[in-house]
């Protein structure tokens, strides 16, 4: 196998022998492969002291003389992470899945493939948005998970549960390139999170990027027509980057033969089920009765539940790189109904989006608890926790912020 490398605070490290040691799995570390994985390496360890041991024994190839300062190892980050591992050492629990995420996942997957069965099997159209929208579930409560290498702690698990991504209409390959890296590392950034420049100049989602005349529409097309688009786009968008290698400005990991595969094999079932089976049964009508039908709905429900986190009046916008990474996170994402257990389910622990970014390695049903942690950490910082009580207030918040950032000259 050729040498793969990553660099951690300015060491190039050698992890051609470590890729199939490695307990979080190949994926979680290929991702760090030719990369500055610094970010990946604190964020998703608890206990960097132990895995700091586990790095000493690695072969180094080269030292930088002059690496750049640390800016996620900071005390505050410490802190929460110390109080976090308390409370997973005092409960006894995994921070991965428990039988209570396999469960409500099967109930989600039996769930799809029952309406599955009624709207195109049965030919119940009418029926098809809810179809979009289990599909999204499985997307937010199930994937999203498992390709942050969180849903489980068998790697087997964490990669049968991601294929779910394949399976719904993306790539679980380049979702962790687009998510896991490039929108995780620095958020709301407009040079470094793809998420906020990516679908410009269709839409506004930064206030360095330029203002259009017609954005000042956005507030009113983009949440109905964009964010039910945006399911289609990513189709396109990850074979352009499989094709490419590259996902925007991050090249992607060096591929596998079971990379190749997996994404063909994805593209070819999602297509064949969703696409195929409906023309081949109700000829022509099959695209707009009931592939256009649960597409749009499911991918307006993903979409939103997504851009609201990160796109309000209170979250922040360009945080600088050198920042305390923690607080970073912190001021660029804004909770919401998290007292709501519906919400909680149906969005697979998006709505505590503060946490998710401080602990993207934890798998979501523990967000409850650590969020109590982060709060009280918080407040002894004097750092301002960004909440909002319901979907809706948030909701109608990202919608003004839509309309400011539509007309918003810098």
């Amino acid at each position: 196998m050729k040498q793969q490398v990553l660099i951690i605070d300015g060491v190039t490290y050698d992890i051609t022998d470590f890729l199939c040691k490695h307990p979080g799995g190949e994926d979680m570390l290929m991702l760090g492969v030719d990369r500055d994985a610094t970010i990946m390496f604190y964020s998703y360890h608890r206990n960097i002291d132990f895995v700091k041991e586990v790095l000493k024994k690695l072969p180094v190839v080269k030292r930088e003389e002059n690496p750049p300062a640390n800016s996620i190892n900071t005390t505050f980050y410490q802190e929460i992470k110390a109080r976090v591992n308390t409370y997973f050492t005092n409960t006894k629990q995994s921070s991965r899945g428990n039988s209570f995420m396999y469960i409500k996942s099967m109930v989600l997957i039996m769930l799809t493939a029952l309406f599955y069965y009624l709207c195109i099997l049965r030919g119940y159209w009418l029926l098809c948005p809810v179809l979009g929208w289990l599909m999204a579930m499985n997307g937010l409560a199930i994937q999203h998970d498992a390709n942050h290498g969180a849903f489980s702690k068998s790697y087997y698990l964490n990669r049968l549960a991601g294929f779910v991504d394949d399976l719904i209409g993306g790539s679980s390959l380049i979702w962790r390139h687009q998510h896991v890296i490039i929108h995780h590392a620095y958020p709301n950034h407009h040079t470094l999170d793809g998420d906020t420049f990516a679908k410009f100049p269709m839409i506004r989602l930064n206030p360095k990027l330029p203002v259009k005349s017609y954005l000042q529409f956005q507030w009113f097309y983009a949440p109905i027509i964009l964010y039910s688009l945006m399911g289609i786009f990513y189709t396109f968008e990850d074979c352009m980057a499989y094709f490419t290698g590259k996902y925007l400005f991050q090249k992607l990991q060096p591929f596998r033969k079971y990379d190749h595969i997996i994404f063909w094999i994805g593209k070819l079932l999602h297509y064949s089920l969703f696409l195929g089976v409906p023309i081949y049964l109700y000829g022509w009508w099959g695209i707009g009765l009931y592939y256009l039908n649960f597409e749009l709905f499911g991918s307006n429900m993903l979409a939103s539940l997504f851009a609201v986190s990160h796109n309000t009046q209170v979250t922040a916008y360009n945080m600088p790189v050198d920042y305390d990474w923690a607080k970073s996170q912190i001021h660029t994402s804004a909770n919401w109904s998290v007292n709501s257990e519906f919400w909680w389910l149906v969005s697979g622990g998006l709505n505590y989006q503060i946490e998710h970014h401080l602990f993207p390695g934890v798998c979501h049903i523990h967000y409850p608890a650590i969020s109590k942690i982060v709060q009280e950490v918080c407040n002894e910082y004097n750092l301002h926790y960004n909440a909002y009580p319901t979907f809706t207030d948030i909701y109608k918040d990202h919608i003004r912020t839509l309309h400011k950032l539509g007309n918003w000259v810098q």
